[in-house]
């Protein structure tokens, strides 16, 4: 039994696990070995944004007789057509394979959820439920004729908004011997995974060869990755976050910059539920993503900070690099543990600061990042420095860097990325991992990452509090505080 994995540009071949079945990977060297397969699994990544279907490819998918399974974007690669037109007046249309009579549209889902198989198949009886997680921008489902469904997922928020009541969405379809569904991790239910080898036939003598050609393809896939490094977990831990004065500074793009100038293992995750933002880290570390991606800011996201700090305990990476989620105050007034900073002061990690040239020039942000960076300390914050992203004149900077060191506050300048704004390099609209990583490793960006003191434990007052003690010091009016 030989089930291949697809890892070509754009592909995520070690985000999840797969349920521990691919044995071989099929990249663009050997596509040839697709027509031996008993299945080929297409998995997410930015396949259909990256355009990373060449015409031998689509050859060999379209006479392949095993079973395709696409997740995800691997999904879309079998469908007939995509609209990647989000934030866009108008559709923008991408082909796929027409193997599944399938359109998708526009429908954001981040979801970890239930999801349930509505029809019998090599996956199971119709009832029967499973766990996974849906990470995807392009998820509103349209069925055509001739494709049965496969599942439905149950959620609580869509585009960002949180939903009346919780609802199943279309999240997998079928027809033949293709399948596709938009739950990652859906092969990692050990159930669904018995289902699928007892209709392979697959007995437990060559389970067990499938297994040991499976541990030896993760490592495979990981020495691929461009940062790979045999360096081990030697018992330092170190950490920061990426916080900023507001969205779109480039938090998504400086922390993917970060981690490709590190060697060793390396665990990222997101204040919040939009893992999204990770995915071009995930793409050049080789790092499936887990429950500990996303930490709850709010109510909102995947684990609790104390979760989080459990698994940075328990674990073996060498670093832990956390982004924040828009501006760091944001939410901060409606309650506790509601905004970034809140988060990063339970967490007790050092924090820069992100604050973007592009609105109000390198003065305002410069100016934008100290009142933050005060605050920050204000509230016991471990702020390590603040980061001028989309710097333009380095003559300039010199200079509010040199003011930063007078005043004991820690300023690095980032060069602007020609080009950086356009659609394939924007998270959360479209976006192709293969040129958004190779523009984010030029740059050069030198950072320190410090030991994590793992005893040291945040507590946060009221924020208001916080506010009106920071206002009043800044104005020197006492008067607020009443």
């Amino acid at each position: 039994m030989e089930i291949g994995i697809l890892d070509i540009k754009g592909a995520l071949p070690s985000f999840e696990n797969f349920g521990n079945l691919p044995t071989l990977a099929v990249r663009e060297d050997n596509l040839h070995v697709i027509k031996d397969l008993d299945m080929l699994i297409i998995p997410g990544g930015s396949l259909i944004e990256s355009l990373s279907l060449n015409e031998k490819l689509k050859k060999y998918l379209l006479e392949f007789e095993g079973i395709l399974f696409g997740v995800c974007s691997g999904f879309q690669v079998l469908s007939k057509r995509i609209d990647i037109g989000r934030k866009s007046s108008y559709p923008i249309f991408r082909e796929g394979l027409g193997l599944l009579d399938v359109e998708f549209s526009p429908l954001i889902c981040t979801d970890r959820v239930e999801f349930k198989l509505m029809n019998n198949s090599i996956f199971g009886r119709a009832g029967e439920r499973g766990e996974g997680f849906h990470c995807h921008t392009y998820g509103d489902i349209k069925v055509g004729k001739g494709v049965k469904i496969l599942s439905v997922s149950k959620v609580e928020k869509l585009n960002y908004r949180y939903l009346e009541e919780e609802r199943y969405i279309l999240s997998g379809v079928y027809s033949k011997n293709v399948y596709g569904t938009m739950v990652h991790g859906f092969l990692d239910n050990p159930h669904i995974r018995r289902n699928l080898l007892e209709n392979l036939g697959v007995d437990e003598e060559e389970y067990k060869a499938i297994l040991e050609k499976n541990k030896r393809l993760r490592e495979e896939l990981k020495r691929r990755s461009v940062v790979y490094s045999r360096r081990k977990y030697d018992g330092r831990k170190r950490g920061i976050i990426l916080l900023s004065t507001g969205s779109h500074c480039g938090k998504t793009f400086l922390l993917t910059a970060i981690v490709s100038k590190l060697k060793g293992r390396v665990f990222v995750a997101k204040i919040g539920p939009d893992v999204r933002d990770i995915l071009p880290s995930l793409y050049i570390l080789r790092e499936p993503m887990l429950k500990y991606s996303s930490i709850k800011v709010g109510e909102r996201g995947w684990c609790s900070v104390e979760e989080f700090l459990r698994f940075v305990r328990e674990s073996n990476y060498n670093y832990y690099i956390v982004e924040g989620v828009m501006g760091a105050f944001t939410g901060a007034l409606r309650g506790e543990n509601y905004s970034s900073a809140q988060v990063s002061k339970l967490l007790g990690f050092p924090v820069y600061l992100i604050s973007s040239c592009s609105k109000g020039g390198i003065e305002g942000a410069f100016i934008e990042g100290l009142s933050y960076y005060s605050l920050l300390k204000e509230m016991g914050v471990d702020v390590r420095g603040i980061i001028l992203n989309r710097v333009y004149n380095f003559q300039l900077f010199e200079k509010v860097r040199r003011i930063g060191e007078e005043i004991g506050v820690k300023v690095i300048g980032v060069k602007k990325v020609e080009g950086g704004e356009g659609r394939g390099l924007i998270p959360e609209v479209e976006i192709d991992y293969e040129r958004f990583c190779r523009s984010a490793m030029e740059l050069d960006i030198d950072i320190e990452i410090p030991p994590l003191d793992m005893d040291k434990k945040g507590e946060n007052k009221d924020f208001e509090f916080h506010l009106r003690r920071w206002v009043s010091r800044f104005f020197n009016q006492s008067c607020i505080l009443k």
